[in-house]
């Protein structure tokens, strides 16, 4: 495990951001598993950002979301699967 310490929330979030980023840039078709919770929505923020800009692509990647609850719709506003997509 390797750890990068950083200022603050913004900067740590704007280093996972680029670590992503990096990875779909080597990789195109990664797969990559996503959390949900308050705590990645900076790295969101960012990747989104990038999206948005055209500097990113993100039309091979495939992501899993690490938790999800058995049985609850993904329209659902508890569940994770609405989560990432509000974010």
């Amino acid at each position: 495990m390797r750890i990068i310490r950083t200022r603050d929330y913004d900067e740590m979030s704007l280093k996972a951001a680029k670590l992503i980023s990096a990875q779909i840039w080597l990789k195109p078709a990664c797969v990559l598993g996503l959390a949900t919770g308050s705590s990645p929505i900076g790295l969101y923020k960012n990747l989104v950002q990038w999206y948005e800009q055209g500097e990113l692509d993100f039309s091979q990647v495939k992501t899993v979301n690490l938790d999800e609850y058995k049985g609850m719709s993904p329209e659902n506003e508890q569940s994770y699967y609405y989560f990432m997509h509000e974010h």
